[in-house]
């Protein structure tokens, strides 16, 4: 008896499919591709910049917040005596005879690292931060009493405050010259470039927010 074979348009279609495992990328999938190369680019080309006038305020304001995140873990993380007392990482370690003086310092000097990758801050804020460490660690060779001093001295805490009124007073700085040259420009007050006002208001409280605002409307 012949055998008859049956073959259908799908599972021909199934047979001439090449055997290749290598398939096209479709067209949408390169386009997300190549958008996705490009907003890594950008994000490259965007940590390089450490003018913080260069940059837009919602950039200074998550270095800012991470900065001062890290400050807070090093100095003021926890408390104690219902919060009259805070202390850090830095504290803790410091605890240990004479490794600890120097892990503190070590912690601090990296600290201070990271600030000069954030932003470009000039040599008289470098030397004054590198006085604050300087001071936590020789305070904190005295027995005891050196590790309750350093524990109010919070030299992290006093670095971060160098950094951020730096970056308010250039921005300030910035957004001045701007209007500036919006004055002198036959009589028409241009606009601020985009993200200079306001100002960075981590510690800028309502009144001198609203200064800030009126200060960019005129």
């Amino acid at each position: 008896m012949p055998s008859h074979r049956f073959d259908s348009p799908v599972h021909s279609s199934v047979r001439s499919t090449p055997s290749s495992t290598h398939q096209a990328r479709p067209a949408h999938a390169q386009t997300h591709h190549t958008a996705a190369l490009k907003q890594a680019r950008s994000d490259v080309s965007l940590k390089k910049i450490r003018d913080p006038r260069l940059l837009q305020q919602a950039e200074v304001d998550k270095r800012l917040k991470a900065l001062h995140r890290r400050a807070r873990w090093l100095d003021s993380r926890f408390s104690c005596f219902c919060g009259m007392l805070r202390f850090g990482v830095e504290s803790l370690v410091g605890l240990i005879p004479v490794i600890g003086d120097f892990a503190g310092v070590f912690l601090a000097v990296t600290y201070m690292n990271t600030i000069r990758r954030r932003f470009d801050v000039p040599p008289s804020i470098v030397s004054q931060m590198t006085i604050n460490i300087a001071i936590d660690f020789c305070v904190g060779l005295v027995p005891i009493l050196g590790d309750l001093v350093d524990t109010i001295f919070k030299a992290n805490m006093r670095n971060y405050a160098l950094v951020e009124n730096y970056v308010v007073q250039q921005r300030k700085a910035a957004a001045a010259q701007d209007l500036e040259a919006g004055h002198g420009n036959g009589g028409c007050v241009q606009e601020p470039r985009p993200g200079y006002f306001p100002d960075v208001p981590l510690r800028f409280n309502a009144k001198t927010a609203a200064k800030t605002a009126i200060m960019g409307r005129h």
